[in-house]
């Protein structure tokens, strides 16, 4: 059940020159792959996934991109945040094999989804990708996790060069997986969605739009043609589901509805 509640940060962990982990003690009764709204006075809210949660704590990941991150970004442990969620759809157990495939900070969520999954016995494969060896998240964490990780980065400073969609396409060739998990940037995931459809793979994907309201009444991250919002129907979507999404990976909508085409 989402609440909301104001909440002072304990913990702030710098993961990369860009990204940071604000730690807050509190209770969230959340599952992999939803998102809190992370509200500062003066400044609004904007939508966050949280990459870590324990009984009494729990973590969002944020790449400084704007203004708002800015002033997060200037924040100090004590000082206070306001907290409204957990919202969106979550990732689902299916089968015993997982994969999990991730771009840049889009390992925040997956991470949270990586404990889950183990905690419960699956066998995950995971491939990490960044453009370079310092974007990569959470390295030591998920080599003390997971049994099976590739890095991939797009210059080769780290691991595989190439693309984490590259690595994808050659496990499946190899082998079959029950369901491949991923978040990132938008074109790496409808190449993904592309690679599991041809390989016959379960996939569910976590997608990202302009939100502001958090929970299915504004209206500012419905997707076409069918209507579906990010912030209720979504984040984390199913194979079934995107296949009917002609925005997905053609363009999104800005602030203020204009359609912003990706660069293909």
């Amino acid at each position: 059940m989402a609440h909301k509640m104001t909440v002072a940060i304990e913990k702030i962990k710098e993961e990369s020159p860009t990204v940071r982990t604000f730690f807050f003690r509190g209770k969230l009764n959340a599952k992999p792959g939803q998102f809190v709204m992370a509200g500062i006075p003066s400044k609004g809210e904007k939508p966050f996934s949280i990459s870590m949660k324990s009984e009494r704590s729990f973590g969002i990941t944020i790449k400084r991109v704007g203004d708002f991150t800015n002033t997060l970004f200037n924040l100090k442990v004590g000082d206070l945040l306001s907290i409204r969620g957990p919202y969106g759809t979550h990732f689902t157990e299916q089968g015993k094999k997982a994969l999990i495939i991730a771009g840049g900070v889009g390992m925040a969520p997956l991470l949270f989804l990586l404990e889950e999954l183990l905690k419960d016995n699956h066998d995950v494969t995971v491939i990490n990708g960044a453009r370079t060896k310092e974007e990569l998240l959470f390295v030591k964490r998920i080599e003390e996790l997971s049994k099976r990780v590739i890095f991939v980065t797009d210059d080769g400073t780290y691991g595989v060069k190439g693309f984490v969609t590259d690595v994808l396409k050659e496990l499946l060739q190899k082998e079959q997986f029950d369901i491949v998990y991923g978040a990132g940037p938008e074109m790496m995931l409808v190449k993904a969605f592309r690679i599991c459809d041809e390989f016959d793979t379960q996939c569910e994907l976590s997608l990202e739009r302009y939100m502001k309201c958090g929970i299915g009444i504004c209206g500012s991250c419905v997707m076409d043609p069918i209507g579906l919002r990010v912030c209720r129907d979504g984040p984390v979507i199913k194979k079934e589901i995107l296949s009917r999404l002609t925005e997905f990976g053609n363009y999104r909508r800005d602030a203020s509805g204009r359609k912003v085409f990706f660069e293909k």
